[in-house]
């Protein structure tokens, strides 16, 4: 099996991948979280179901693609049968929090390295130091002054420069959006995020009379628009019979593009789970064949 190929994504709508119940505390639905980090994410078996859906519609309208049973695998027969992908959870890379001089995309350095050190052969250089020198401040990597505090959310923060070693990353083009973006530690980026997740409110709708149900109010918790995703895909061809390894790409494409119209996980009807892959299939191999199958 090939090295997985790694993904880099934008939230264009709330994106809301329940737990599959309720529960008490800040909200009634809440979404899936790392169990190790307590950050939320989304389930590769989400994206994998979404992706397959989207695949299957590609497929109809053009019959030279791959079998999607092929590549996707199928719990039909006896034992039924793996596909050649393997989908992995998606992790948050950036996430945006809003300030007094407009959003701000917050990441830690491990999350930044993880993720963009080969994301790109291109793109702006930027500088990033080894490790915070205080957890309880920020660095500004981009568009803001490093001597002045940064307002994030409900938290006024001192900034830091560089100071000792540090490591250089590229940004990739397609994410030169996130203008004012910086590093903090991993105890701060939990907070950040947790208290910064879109919370809404909605109602039950009764099916005959088309009017909100009585105490049917019920409120539920999405990751943001604006939100960068990380997510990676391996391709087994030995599952895959004579299925070329190109072909599989461009049914992933095709399947990505819609993803982009009909997104990811719940509240679809209420404007949620639009996501937009930045870099496509042959940039991401490429990105990983230089980095050496990293």
């Amino acid at each position: 099996m090939n090295e997985p190929t790694r993904y880099l994504a934008l939230c264009l709508d709330p994106v809301h991948v329940g737990t599959g119940g309720y529960r008490l505390g800040r909200v009634d639905m809440s979404i899936v979280r790392d169990p190790a980090t307590g950050i939320p994410k989304i389930p590769g078996t989400s994206l994998a179901g979404a992706v397959r859906a989207y695949a299957e519609l590609a497929k109809a309208e053009d019959n030279s693609l791959p079998d999607i049973n092929e590549v996707f695998g199928t719990a039909e027969g006896d034992q039924g049968k793996q596909g050649m992908l393997r989908f992995y959870d998606a992790e948050i890379v950036l996430f945006p929090v809003s300030s007094h001089l407009g959003t701000v995309w917050v990441t830690t350095a491990e999350r930044l390295t993880e993720w963009l050190d080969d994301a790109s052969s291109g793109g702006e250089k930027l500088s990033i130091p080894n490790g915070l020198q205080d957890e309880n401040k920020v660095f500004a990597l981009r568009g803001l002054d490093a001597v002045k505090p940064v307002h994030l959310g409900w938290l006024l923060l001192e900034a830091e420069g560089v100071k000792g070693a540090s490591t250089t990353i590229r940004l990739p083009t397609a994410m030169t959006f996130a203008k004012r973006l910086v590093l903090v530690s991993d105890k701060l980026f939990y907070h950040l995020v947790n208290d910064h997740l879109e919370v809404r409110t909605s109602v039950g709708i009764d099916d005959v009379t088309g009017a909100a149900k009585d105490r049917a109010l019920f409120t539920y918790e999405a990751i943001p628009r604006g939100t960068v995703i990380g997510f990676e895909v391996a391709i087994d061809s030995r599952r895959g019979g004579n299925t070329p390894e190109e072909h599989t790409l461009q049914l992933l494409r095709k399947a990505f593009a819609t993803l982009k119209l009909l997104g990811v996980g719940g509240m679809g009807t209420r404007g949620f789970g639009r996501i937009e892959v930045l870099n496509d299939a042959q940039e991401a191999r490429a990105a990983r064949d230089a980095a050496g199958g990293h």
